[in-house]
């Protein structure tokens, strides 16, 4: 009998292999991407079958069309074999290696139809393109199988301790392939009662580190629900400082990019003056010690950058849903933004879709709710008589002026302060609409 299980959370880890697993790892990492870029030049060269807008731009590969329901495409589709058929230990007696994860050939032919599939969902993410070995960041994907006679021998129910990729105890876990490896945990294990490994991703990070991050699916929550605080918060964004909420609470802006940007500077200019040096001495760079040593440098840096503002906007975005039974804050279109070059640095170093999208997934976690609601007019617009700058024949209000007096009412304010208390007054009348598709609730 099939459990379902509704609830779904990502656990991500260090790994310490040793230089067999290591390179039972590159071999598998190696396949993937080589099974990925046959699927892709598949696509391209033997498709026949042409989207309709974009028909001379991008080709549409047999592999989607067989998930159409057009009868004719589905059988012209199968008239020869796709996908994984093409790729056969006959062509490529490589594949039979017996360091190599079956389950991980699936994950690529499954990465590329979702490249696809999201091609067709949203334009812009571009059509599969090939995977560079040169990409510093690599890493491959594999599953989880639990067996009968496993699941009997351990209580019964599939567990993190039961299956074909285990936890042995909080120091070691066993993968497909590779056995036994050390790892270290970033956070507690979940003690729900049932709860199994779904998805594994193992990836090479290009400051040399190992990872490895698990798909968790159990039919109970990971998290308890919070008590309620009977309180509301709507907050504003900028650049100034990181968030005024509608309280008058301001976070500073800690500009991690901007402390670092000098000594990252320099040490990429010296990466600039090996790889010239290696190529006038004839040297491949990854054969060059002085140059890879200086781009594990420069990209420990890079990742220092990532993880403090990483950390710092868990902790943020985890204070305010412990406190608030409701957020607001305003739906940011950053993408647009960053063509302000005048500001695309700043907006880059704060991380603001970052923090939003954090929001979004521990809001329903911890029991809490999460709006996004249009920004506009929310810093022209009197948080006390609605009054809006920029009309009868007033102006509006520009990025330097940082306090103004609504000259319909006389009140004195704080900008991003007055903006917070708009944004908590939109997300409310926004709770008292009905729910569509389209609502910014998340609940």
């Amino acid at each position: 009998m099939k459990i379902e299980m509704k609830y779904m959370m990502g656990l991500k880890m260090r790994i310490y292999p040793n230089r067999r697993q290591e390179k039972i790892f590159w071999k598998n990492i190696n396949t993937s991407r080589f099974i990925y870029n046959k699927l892709v030049a598949n696509s391209w060269t033997d498709s026949s079958i042409y989207s309709n807008k974009l028909d001379k731009l991008y080709p549409i590969p047999e592999e989607y069309w067989k998930y159409n329901k057009n009868d004719k495409l589905l059988k012209a589709s199968t008239a020869r074999p796709t996908g994984l058929a093409r790729i056969t230990k006959d062509r490529y007696p490589w594949l039979g290696d017996k360091d190599i994860d079956s389950d991980m050939l699936s994950k690529a032919e499954m990465s590329y139809k979702s490249a696809w599939n999201l091609f067709h969902k949203v334009h812009n993410s571009g059509a599969p393109n090939f995977k560079r070995k040169s990409n510093p960041n690599q890493g491959y994907r594999t599953s989880n199988h639990y067996s009968s006679a496993t699941i009997k021998k351990n209580g019964g129910a599939p567990s993190l301790y039961n299956g074909s990729i285990k936890f042995i105890d909080n120091k070691h876990i066993r993968l497909p392939k590779v056995g036994r490896i050390k790892v270290k945990l970033s956070k507690q294990l979940p003690t729900n009662k049932l709860v199994r490994i779904a998805t594994v991703s193992i990836k090479h990070l290009s400051t040399g580190e190992w990872f490895v991050s698990f798909l968790l699916k159990s039919n109970e929550p990971f998290k308890e629900q919070l008590p309620k605080t009977n309180s509301q918060v709507g907050y504003d964004l900028n650049t100034e400082n990181f968030l005024t909420d509608s309280n008058g609470n301001t976070i500073d802006n800690p500009r991690f990019y901007r402390s670092i940007k000098c000594r990252l500077a320099q040490e990429q200019r010296k990466l600039s003056r090996r790889a010239r040096r290696a190529k006038s001495e004839g040297r491949k760079l990854w054969k060059s010690k002085n140059y890879q040593k200086q781009r594990k440098l420069v990209a420990k840096l890079h990742a220092k950058v990532r993880n403090q503002r990483k950390d710092f906007l868990h902790n943020l975005s985890t204070t305010l849903i412990k406190n608030h039974d409701l957020i607001v804050g305003e739906n940011l279109k950053s993408r647009n933004m960053l063509k302000n070059h005048a500001l695309a640095m700043s907006i880059s170093d704060v991380g603001w879709r970052t923090f939003i999208g954090m929001l979004e997934y521990k809001a329903p976690m911890y029991g809490r709710t999460f709006v996004e609601v249009d920004p506009a007019y929310t810093t022209q617009q009197c948080s006390e008589c609605g009054f809006r700058m920029g009309t009868n024949n007033t102006r509006k209000l520009t990025l330097k002026d940082r306090e103004w007096t609504c000259p319909n009412c006389g009140t004195h304010h704080i900008r991003d302060w007055n903006a917070s208390k708009n944004i908590l007054a939109k997300g409310l009348i926004e709770l008292t609409k009905p729910l569509t598709e389209d609502s910014p609730i998340y609940k």
